[in-house]
């Protein structure tokens, strides 16, 4: 089966020193992101969803969709008493590994074990990926499946038509990782399409029909399950649903933005910044040189290949080929992300079909797939785009080979100095952030209840946020909104925990205080 990775002497060195990099990077994270505390409370959901496979009561069972994959290797870790945080850094961190090894397997198959390496570097040390490293967040997880999917088209595609029948499969369980990695999908159809027509080759045919079998066993499964375990919810769908008809969020929400150049404008601070904030989310200011340096190359790169490309001929179908892209630019968020999708889709197939620019539309298709859906979403948040990181490299890696065919310096000199600057940016990054202790609060506030009350299972404590209390404090916590008084007052509930100070509660005494965290106790408890 490995054969078609083509994995040559060099290589394995190569990969080995990936594989070191990597883990070493991770296990620096984990520790970096333990030390912080948890920054996104969706990790929450995701480790009450990994207790709930376990078999554990929680009170939070309508997100037991989200994640299986990731979830239920989590689980694996509580099942054998490693009941912590940490179990979901070390499987999102795992991911990240395997990620880097598929992304330089499947570089190589566009360039040699100098530019792949430089890439895979490049991947794993560009900041917005570092930020949101084996955190527990779903996003470099699924771009991880997301590269080895694209390595299973590439072969199963132009080298062996075996592959369809792991390709298939592994498109479901990217998408039981995360939703959103339907996204990307269009984009490997449209280099089938490129490569093969519209008609399915017989010696295809076969596998692709035993990766549908398998991929269907494995949906349906899983769907059944998890389906079972939510009482009868599975609202996924209705997500997507609502994220393609861009009204997946609400004015209340802290990550709504309206803003559809968002991705666009701040890409650049992805690359390479100076100053992190954790704000709502972590957010990335103030782009350094090295991502100057990285757009600057990617520049250069283009200007060579447009001038290598000036006597294009032009067809007929060209016009109306521009005529539907220019349509669906027009259509941006005027009407439905997908409307834009397909209008821009069947433009670029028509101009590009019958041209050797297979790979790079390919490349194209992905990064615009996940940025027209993301850009029209009211929903951003900074760490969705990172599954554009690999095509963006992809890119930036043929703007480098093109500026050696013009330019005559050692060719190892640009991906070794890249090589060297990124490798210090992986580790040098954490340097960039503010400190805050904010996230370690809500750990804080319950281990001292928990040390205070040795049955505080059998407890009734109110929280005015469920996520991360569920998780520190279990089943016997309820969600009371703070400006839900009344309620507050006439509950029998022995403890408060609440963002806000509230003076005005009678029954409630304030007894703690930690970082913006209150701790009011019952007078009657």
């Amino acid at each position: 089966m490995f054969k078609e990775f083509n994995i040559n002497r060099k290589d394995k060195y190569y990969l080995i020193a990936i594989l070191i990099f990597s883990a070493i990077l991770v296990g620096y994270y984990i520790n970096f992101n333990n030390a912080i505390g948890i920054s996104c409370s969706d990790v929450y959901i995701y480790l009450i969803n990994s207790l709930y496979y376990t078999g554990e009561k929680v009170n939070i069972t309508n997100f037991i969709h989200i994640s299986p994959v990731v979830c239920f290797l989590t689980s694996l870790f509580f099942r054998v008493g490693f009941v912590d945080k940490l179990a979901i850094y070390i499987v999102t961190g795992f991911f990240a590994i395997i990620g880097n090894i598929g992304f330089y397997l499947l570089l190589k198959k566009f360039f040699n074990e100098e530019l792949s390496l430089t890439g895979t570097i490049l991947y794993s040390s560009f900041s917005l990926y570092l930020i949101w490293l084996a955190n527990g967040t779903l996003d470099i997880p699924a771009t991880g499946v997301i590269i080895w999917i694209a390595l299973f088209t590439m072969i199963a595609v132009r080298e062996n038509p075996k592959y369809y029948q792991y390709l298939i499969p592994l498109m479901v369980i990217g998408l039981y990782t995360r939703y959103t990695v339907i996204l990307t999908l269009p984009a490997f159809f449209l280099f089938y399409v490129l490569e093969n027509g519209f008609k399915i080759k017989p010696e295809d045919w076969k596998y692709i029909k035993r990766g549908i079998i398998i991929a269907t066993i494995i949906a349906i499964t899983v769907f059944l399950i998890v389906f079972t375990m939510g009482n009868g919810r599975f609202d996924a769908a209705s997500q997507m649903a609502n994220g393609v008809k861009g009204t997946n969020g609400e004015l209340t929400d802290p990550a709504y933005n309206p803003d559809s150049s968002y991705y666009f404008m701040n890409y650049i601070n992805y690359i390479s910044n100076s100053h992190t904030v954790f704000e709502i989310n972590p957010t990335l200011y103030s782009p350094t040189i090295l991502a100057y340096a990285i757009y600057a190359l990617l520049f250069i790169g283009a200007g060579f290949w447009l001038y290598d490309h000036k006597k294009v001929n032009f067809r007929k179908t060209d016009a109306i080929s521009i005529i539907i892209i220019l349509m669906g630019i027009i259509s941006f968020t005027r009407v439905t992300s997908v409307i834009t999708s397909i209008l821009i889709y069947i433009g670029i197939y028509l101009l590009a079909r019958d041209r050797e620019y297979n790979d790079g539309v390919f490349m194209l298709g992905w990064i615009l797939a996940n940025a027209i859906f993301l850009s029209f979403n009211i929903v951003k948040v900074n760490r969705y785009i990172i599954p554009t990181f690999p095509p963006f490299i992809f890119f930036v890696l043929t703007a480098i080979e093109t500026i050696h065919a013009h330019v005559k310096i050692n060719k190892n000199m640009i991906p070794l100095a890249l090589i060297v600057l990124f490798v210090i940016q992986a580790f040098a990054f954490t340097a960039t952030v503010e400190p805050t202790d904010k996230y370690m609060s809500p750990e804080e506030i319950s281990n001292y209840i928990i040390d205070s009350n040795p049955d505080y299972e059998n407890m009734t404590i109110g929280v005015y946020n469920i996520r991360p209390y569920s998780w520190w404090l279990g089943s016997n916590t309820i969600g009371i909104p703070s400006s839900h008084q009344s309620e507050i007052e006439q509950s029998n509930i022995s403890y408060y925990i609440v963002n806000k100070p509230m003076d005005n509660l009678t029954n409630f005494t304030e007894i703690k205080n930690i970082n913006e965290l209150y701790l009011y106790k019952n007078n009657n408890f």
